[in-house]
Order: C-alpha cells, then sequence, then structure tokens
C-alpha cells in the first residue's frame, strides 16, 4: 500500500476509485464528508504514514480540493 511506504506508487484501483470520488463533489458539504470518510477509514489500515498519505492524489494526478493528510481538520474546508 503506498500509503504505508512500501510501494512506490499508488495501485491505479486506488486512482481510480480516488478520481471516481473526487468527480463526486458538488459542494463544500461534499467535501468535508470525503475528508471525515477518508480519515475514519485510514484508521483501518496499519502502518498509513501522513507523508505518503498526502502525496496520494498529486502521485494520481487528481484534484481533490483539499488537502489529504491524517491531521486536516474537515471542519476548516471551505
Amino acid at each position: 500500500m503506498y500509503a504505508t511506504g512500501k510501494v512506490t506508487k499508488p495501485a491505479p484501483a486506488c486512482c481510480t476509485g480516488l478520481q471516481a470520488l473526487a468527480q463526486t463533489v458538488k459542494s463544500v458539504d461534499d467535501k468535508k464528508d470525503i475528508c471525515r470518510c477518508l480519515k475514519d477509514g485510514v484508521k483501518a489500515f496499519r502502518g498509513v504514514q501522513d507523508k505518503f498519505l498526502s502525496q496520494i492524489p498529486n502521485a494520481c494526478k487528481i484534484k481533490v480540493g483539499f488537502p489529504v493528510s491524517i491531521s486536516t481538520n474537515c471542519e476548516t474546508i471551505h
């Protein structure tokens, strides 16, 4: 898994899924909901490192409209 630093690039399925998710964003509330979901979901994976997690959108060439980070405060997204 890329976010753990064990592989050098995200899996194609990861990028495809993130792209599909990013395309569903229609409002600030959508961004906040996705942010919360990602933050909750990452807790299920052991060894996730923020320095790799935060690079996923760039590595997949996708703009998600907010910083992807364990420390992102989803409530401040606008």
